[in-house]
């Protein structure tokens, strides 16, 4: 009888030593497959593998977010932005896109948890998530890339839209929020030291001029004539048409309506330039057009119109303050 219990007892201690074998294993694998995706070594590889065999038949390239949302196509002169009619992107910037899309690579394993998408900042623009949804077509329509981003102080984060895992990732990506960024949107190549004469007609006050006798010699206020200038404020207002920073683009003719200033500069060598501030969709925007004194200026006249006379170019309500201000301003106490 005491043979049979201690063998009971020595085939039940193998058995849970066995299951406890069992389990042990298990456990094992499972740890080994968290560490394996918790580990950056392991999730190290490019986020669009193959995608410099695919980026050369791209058509279309959609950025969507809570800041802005624009199209940018492959037309018949080029990469431009449909949503400002069909304006020219600089190929800098698309350089810099696909440079960075070809070398986005993953680092480590996020979240999948859909209630943490908001802290990485990868929540879907489409749904007033504050994340940037990256849309690449080829010419049948077919997504090349489809990415949210999430640009944040700790890092860049990605997900694609139908799934909730998150990644970390890096590379170098253009600044896709600012649809400006991707437009060359100096209005005319024209230097300071060419004008001599600016009138003014701010939006409000009296009208005024400045004018200087050489681009060596200092500005001064030709009519009205009054005294007690700051010689710095008057060539920051003379000079600043030649220095414009815009913020939006449309043709010219999308924008109408009355003038609310207007500036007139002319050069040393006679090119006169006529710039109207037209307010419209609660923005100001800027029409330039240079015209020749002489005939033998009219070439000048269409190098300084090319693409400027096409297009009128929005302003920020600092810059017209800048541009066209009151002569109260650079004359306190002038009306």
């Amino acid at each position: 009888m005491t043979t049979g219990l201690a063998e009971r007892r020595k085939a039940r201690s193998l058995t849970l030593f066995l299951l406890a074998g069992a389990l042990v294993a298990v456990a094992a694998i499972t740890i080994a497959i968290e560490s394996r995706s918790l580990n950056p070594s392991t999730n190290a590889g490019p986020v669009l593998p193959g995608i410099e065999e695919q980026i050369g038949g791209a058509q279309r390239i959609t950025v969507t977010s809570a800041d802005a949302t624009y199209r940018i196509e492959r037309t018949q002169q080029g990469w431009a932005m449909r949503d400002r009619d069909d304006y020219p992107v600089l190929s800098s910037r698309l350089a810099q896109l696909t440079e960075g899309l070809e070398t986005l690579r993953y680092v480590r394993r996020m979240t999948s948890d859909a209630a943490r998408h908001e802290r990485l900042g990868v929540t879907d623009p489409r749904e007033g998530g504050r994340g940037v949804l990256l849309q690449i077509e080829d010419g049948r329509g077919a997504l090349l890339v489809n990415l949210i981003l999430g640009v944040e102080t700790g890092g860049t984060y990605v997900r694609r839209p139908d799934e909730a895992q998150t990644w970390a990732v890096q590379g170098e990506l253009p600044p896709l929020r600012d649809a400006a960024s991707w437009l060359d949107l100096q209005p005319m190549q024209l230097t300071a030291d060419r004008i001599g004469r600016v009138e003014i007609m701010p939006p409000e006050g009296r009208a005024y001029i400045l004018e200087r006798d050489a681009a060596d010699q200092p500005w001064r206020l030709a009519s009205p004539a009054l005294s007690a200038l700051v010689q710095s404020t008057l060539a920051a207002t003379a000079e600043h048409i030649t220095r414009l920073t815009p913020t939006d683009v449309r043709t010219a003719p999308a924008i109408q309506g009355t003038p609310r200033a207007r500036i007139r500069a002319t050069t040393f060598d006679g090119i006169v330039i006529d710039a109207e501030l037209i307010a419209s969709d609660n923005r100001t925007w800027i029409k330039l057009v240079a015209r020749a004194s002489t005939p033998e200026q009219e070439a000048a006249a269409v190098a300084l119109n090319t693409p400027a006379s096409d297009w009128a170019y929005a302003l920020s309500d600092m810059e017209v303050g800048e541009l066209a201000p009151p002569l109260s301003r650079l004359v306190p106490g002038a009306e």
